[in-house]
């Protein structure tokens, strides 16, 4: 059972940290620090569990190392519920066949799969995880009305709840409230939020009964192209392109955006006949990238998207915030174990250029126009960073972890 809404009594000392957002980032942080033994305050706008989940009904694509990271803090299962397996990937350019990856063949893989996982089955994973320490409470129809101190200092928050206002004075306060972050706001933390150029389409299907389990991606001209799974039981297919061309496309009957794709994926072409016959089935979505100036300020410290929210091309909006989530409880644990901020310091130092470089590299994919498009081989992610993680993050994974587990920590797993 997910723990109860809880206000904690008045002559309970503070929380050592305060995290706003009960999403996968902020339960897993929740999560890490509360088995240090941390005492730790989650808070969360919506009224309860049921509707914490991003993406309802939804799935994200979930890569090996940071299903690594699950597994070792006994969350891989939980996670697993419904989720599908991804053994590997193809990419084309130009039609052509330019590289084929498996994850059984890189060095260091943790898991030899990716999965499509439902975030409500990780999320109801960790809050039954979280109901197990006495030293986290979960406040769930939370609102931040305001924060106190001075900017760069100390903060305290104000927080409304059916029950009345409440202020509370924790040691470190973790912003992992999302692409409109309340709490990055009222720190005075500037940040540029960028809307995408708008041609991003896509659709689900059943899938093929001769399919192999492997994401496939498309470059060319027509933008860039993207089969993989949704789910265990179905195949999504993404198309990203220039605004445009998909306005001309949406302007026409459904047959037109099946030919399209179609034409980039021949072999799929009848299935994609049979299964989409009408725009209800397909969404238009429209993505954000945001740039923080800064990922700490005083004592409040930006987590996941509130940091660095990305386009969904490349699937690492979770993998990043998930992976962030670690690097950033072990800094906050050693902040409170009175060795100073420098690891939070040096993960800003060490994740910023790739997430920016990432983020450039999406909007490579998302072009105003067909002609600002970056040739084929400029759009492709590194499959092996994918899989395995930024080079420069992987030994403060690795040295989170070993200490999570040399604390004690998840010892029953």
């Amino acid at each position: 059972m997910p723990p109860p809404s809880e206000e904690p009594e008045e002559n309970e000392p503070a929380p050592d940290c305060c995290v706003v957002g009960a999403g996968p980032a902020g339960l897993l942080a929740a999560l890490l620090l509360g088995r240090r033994g941390r005492r730790v305050t989650v808070l969360e706008r919506r009224p309860d569990p049921a509707g914490a989940a991003p993406a309802a009904g939804g799935s994200v694509i979930v890569q090996p190392v940071t299903l690594g990271l699950l597994d070792q803090v006994g969350l891989l299962g939980p996670a697993s519920a419904g989720a599908g397996r991804l053994l590997g990937a193809e990419a084309y350019f130009g039609g052509g066949l330019a590289g084929r990856y498996r994850y059984e063949e890189l060095a260091g893989c943790p898991v030899p799969y990716a999965l499509s996982l439902r975030p409500g089955a990780l999320l109801a994973g960790m809050l039954a995880e979280l109901a197990e320490l006495p030293n986290v409470r979960l406040v769930w129809g939370a609102e931040v009305e305001g924060l106190g101190g001075p900017p760069g200092g100390p903060r305290s928050l104000t927080v409304r709840t059916a029950a009345g206002t409440k202020e509370y004075r924790p040691t470190y306060l973790l912003a992992a409230d999302g692409r409109n972050s309340v709490v990055r706001e009222l720190a005075g933390i500037g940040a540029d939020v960028t809307a995408s150029g708008g041609g991003y389409l896509d659709a689900g299907v059943p899938i093929p009964p001769d399919w192999d389990e492997l994401t496939r991606a498309h470059f060319g001209a027509h933008g860039y192209l993207l089969e993989t799974r949704r789910g265990e039981d179905g195949l999504v297919i993404v198309w990203i392109t220039d605004a445009a061309t998909a306005a001309g496309v949406l302007d026409g009957p459904v047959e037109g955006l099946v030919k399209v794709w179609s034409d980039v994926v021949p072999r799929l072409a009848p299935w994609l006949a049979e299964h989409i016959t009408d725009w209800d089935q397909v969404r238009r979505v429209q993505h954000f990238s945001v740039r923080a100036e800064t990922w700490t300020s005083g004592n409040v410290v930006l987590l996941g998207d509130s940091a660095h929210g990305m386009h969904a091309f490349a699937g690492q909006g979770m993998n990043t915030s998930l992976q962030d989530a670690v690097c950033l409880a072990e800094a906050v644990d050693l902040a409170l174990s009175g060795q100073g901020t420098q690891g939070l310091d040096e993960f800003e130092r060490a994740r910023r250029p790739y997430i920016e470089g990432l983020q450039s590299l999406q909007a490579t994919n998302t072009p105003a126009s067909a002609d600002q498009a970056a040739p084929e081989r400029e759009r492709a992610p590194e499959f092996e960073v994918l899989a395995l993680g930024q080079p420069e993050i992987r030994p403060l994974l690795a040295r989170a972890m070993a200490n999570q587990a040399r604390s004690g920590a998840g010892a029953n797993h």
